[in-house]
């Protein structure tokens, strides 16, 4: 099985608005329910930068905000997005708000919510929406052993479990052992694993600087790798032809320049032959970097009137060996019948 690119926080397309679109997106808020086995080719890739240019970035909701253009390659874009993870993997605490807006065609809404990071793989993610009569929540909570996601939308709630130390040594023994990968792939690190997983798909070919609300920022800019884009369009599709109207085009990263803290990150998508317009846009507010955090944050108890379904297994199936193929010339074992 093909792993698939986590559009983290993208879960939101679906989950707030109702829309049932079939793109094989992520299930949770930072993974995905649908367990995806990485291949011993996507491994080496995910943790070696590939060698791999930019619109007119005008952050929403202000004024065009001056460019210094000091445009770079994409291999540079590549090393600002490791320099970023690996500063990440430093912060032992992490706690922010997070404000995201969706527009899908004619539909646009906005969350809100909260992000905490803790350490070894520590995280909360929780937020809110109304979309019309629709009101929906998510919870997500790892304690470094159990990740739970808690998902309620109009009154109708799903609780899932998986044991995250169980898959990660299910990978390992199965020689899965690049963190970029776990992270990536299984939805175990937070914002790691959204840098690891867009490090993974998005071929970053453009780098340059901007200021914005009196901040210094580092931008990086791609699009999908052709490997994602056949998932859609097939293996044999002309490079022109456009993605489905439901799959944003291309991603653009705002760092904070002295920091590296990815405080936007924007999928955009192309209307037209020289537009692009934001489809889903995610900013960190109000970051900081505590010396430490309850640890009462980072446990969960799901609600008495829903089972939790353990999805532990259907990940760790993924990285156990597959079946061998009965050899030309023989049939397979008789059933006794």
């Amino acid at each position: 099985m093909k792993t698939q690119p986590v559009l983290t926080l993208t879960l939101t397309l679906t989950f707030a608005g109702g829309y049932a679109i079939q793109t094989g997106l992520i299930g949770s808020a930072f993974g995905q329910d649908a367990p995806q086995k990485p291949t011993a080719t996507e491994a080496d890739a995910a943790s070696k930068p590939d060698d791999a240019k930019a619109d007119d970035p005008k952050p929403e909701g202000s004024s065009k905000a001056p460019l210094r253009r000091n445009e770079q390659s994409g291999a540079n874009a590549l090393r600002t997005l490791q320099q970023a993870h690996d500063k990440l993997n430093g912060y032992r605490f992490i706690d922010a708000k997070l404000d995201q807006s969706i527009r899908v065609g004619d539909r646009q809404f906005r969350m809100a919510g909260r992000y905490l990071k803790g350490a070894d793989l520590k995280l909360r993610l929780e937020y809110d929406v109304q979309v019309g009569g629709t009101s929906g929540k998510l919870i997500e909570v790892c304690d470094g052993q159990l990740l739970w996601t808690h998902t309620d939308v109009g009154g109708q709630q799903r609780v899932t479990r998986r044991n995250v130390q169980q898959i990660i040594s299910a990978a390992s023994q199965a020689g899965f052992s690049s963190q970029n990968v776990l992270t990536a792939e299984l939805g175990l690190g937070g914002l790691q694993g959204l840098l690891a997983s867009l490090q993974k798909s998005i071929q970053f070919d453009a780098q340059w600087e901007q200021d914005a609300s009196y901040r210094a920022f580092v931008v990086i800019e791609g699009a999908w790798k052709r490997s994602f884009r056949e998932r859609f369009l097939g293996a044999n599709a002309p490079a022109d032809r456009p993605l489905p109207p439901a799959v944003p085009d291309q991603v653009r990263l705002y760092f904070e320049q002295d920091s590296l803290f990815p405080r936007r990150v924007v999928y955009l998508k192309k209307e037209g032959d020289d537009r692009r317009l934001p489809m889903v846009t995610i900013d960190f507010t109000e970051v900081t970097w505590p010396e430490s955090l309850d640890d009462a944050l980072f446990t969960f108890k799901p609600p008495a009137t829903v089972a939790p379904e353990d999805i532990t297994k259907a990940y760790v199936n993924q990285f156990q060996p597959e079946p061998a193929k009965p050899t030309e010339g023989t049939t397979p074992a008789s059933s006794g019948e």
